[in-house]
Parts: C-alpha cells; structure tokens; sequence
C-alpha cells in the first residue's frame, strides 16, 4: 500500500470559500478516484500545516492512476496558487528498495505531459515533496 500524503498551508489572501472549495475538491478526488481505497481530508494537527489530504492507493499503478485522474488535475489548478506552504510526499510497507525512485519517476513522467502542472508547483513559495527537479 502507498500513502499519499499532502500537506497544505494556505495564502492569507484566500477566502473562506476558496478554502473550502479547495478541501471539497480534495474529497472528491477520493470519491471519484476508484485507484483511491480510502482517503481523509481535514485539519493538519500538530504540524506546522493548516490542512491534509491523506489517498491510499495500492501500488504504483494506483498511484499513477491517481496523479493523472481528472480530479486530481482539477485540484491542482483550482489549489496550488492558493498554497503558501505545500509538502507532497509517500508512506508504504512495500520494501522493494527503489521504490522511491519509481514514485519520482511518476511524478516526472506527469509533469512531462503536463508541463503546467509543473509551473503551478513551482510557483508555490515553499514547497518539498515530488515533482520539482532538485
């Protein structure tokens, strides 16, 4: 299983209504996603974020499906100017040793074929996680 974890802090400048269209989006992708075997959006506690979005999905397959569904693309253009602080990144009990290595791989076969998305996490002010080149 991998856990795909996104932790979100957000402009000062985004409204109550972007906020909560934000975090409804993220809900619908764990709705809408059949890659996606469970999910939880809500309230960062103890952390230095304000919000979180934990999808769990069963492979590398289900986490390809889910980094190119239409849902998540229609979140990140709908959230990632709103973010000040954004943190991506995965949790798995598989032990095979290069799988962070194919987890990046995905990440830069998306941004590949979709070079916006790119531009949009590059645009966050602070941002660690997969996706962006070192």
């Amino acid at each position: 299983m991998i856990y795909h974890i996104n932790r979100a802090t957000l402009k000062a400048t985004a409204t109550p209504e972007q906020i909560e269209a934000a975090l409804e989006s993220w809900r619908e992708q764990g709705r809408s996603n059949p890659a996606i075997k469970s999910f939880i959006v809500g309230r960062d506690l103890g952390g230095d974020y304000s919000y979180s979005a934990v999808f769990v999905v069963e492979d590398l397959d289900g986490l390809y499906a889910y980094l190119t569904h239409p849902t998540t693309y229609r979140t990140d253009q709908l959230g990632l100017h709103l973010a000040e602080r954004l943190e991506i990144f995965d949790v798995s009990d598989d032990d095979d040793p290069e799988l962070n290595a194919k987890i990046q791989e995905l990440h830069r076969r998306r941004n590949e074929d979709n070079p916006e998305i790119l531009a949009m996490l590059s645009g966050v002010p602070s941002y660690t996680g997969s996706g962006l080149e070192d």
